[in-house]
Formats: C-alpha cells, structure tokens, sequence
C-alpha cells in the first residue's frame, strides 16, 4: 500500500513538480515532470509518461533504482499546508503492452512509459 500523502498529492487537482534522480556511470542524472501524469496501477505501480528520459533510460541499465520527489503547496502536511515525499524505487522502461497503449491514449507524445516499483515512500514536510 503507497503511502497516504502520496496518494494525496498524486490526486490532487493543482499540478506539482515531480522531479526524478537516476544514477548511472556519468554520475546522477535528474529530470522533471508533473504530479497529474502519473498513474498508480492497481498494484501500486507508478507509471510515469516518458517524452525524453533518455539519459535516464540508459542510467537504469546500469542501476534500475531511482529518487523521486514529489510535492503539493496544497495538500496538508506536517504542520501547515504544503508537503512532499520521497520515492525510492525500482524502474523498468515499457514500450508496448497494455499500459503502454493506455498511458499513450492520454499522452500521444510518450514514447515510453517508466514503470516505477515503489521500494518506500517517505513524507519529508
């Protein structure tokens, strides 16, 4: 089960940057994207639209973990309003299948979906 404040930023209208830390043999590696293109599988997947990624892509053939954070100025957090947390998982990139042709419905620009396996989930605000 994902953590409740995940779930909370993930669904929430208002649109936060998700930020996404590879690490490969040139060092890490970040790149961004937006809290509304990601979707949770039923087995608490996340599957993340991939426009470029592609340094990321060649970082996870090295090392498939990756750092994610993710945060809302809207959901509440620890003591105010605003909170984040930190993703820590394993990554495969999708290319065709059933939630390849679902994410591309939605998002006619991906070429491919980064599928996250959530290792934690940790609320930092």
């Amino acid at each position: 089960m994902l953590n409740e404040k995940l779930l909370a930023i993930l669904s929430h209208p208002v649109d936060g940057a998700v930020s996404i830390m590879s690490n490969g043999v040139d060092g890490p590696h970040l790149v961004n994207s937006w809290n509304s293109y990601i979707e949770v599988t039923p087995d608490d997947k996340l599957l993340i639209p991939a426009y470029g990624f592609i340094r990321t892509e060649k970082n996870i053939t090295a090392n498939n973990e990756v750092t994610i954070s993710i945060a809302s100025r809207e959901v509440e957090g620890y003591r105010a309003k605003g909170t984040g947390v930190i993703v820590k998982g394993r990554v495969r990139f999708i290319k065709s299948g059933e939630a390849f042709e679902r994410m591309k419905k939605k998002f006619d620009w991906a070429r491919a979906v980064m599928e996250v396996t959530v290792i934690s989930a940790s609320q930092t605000l």
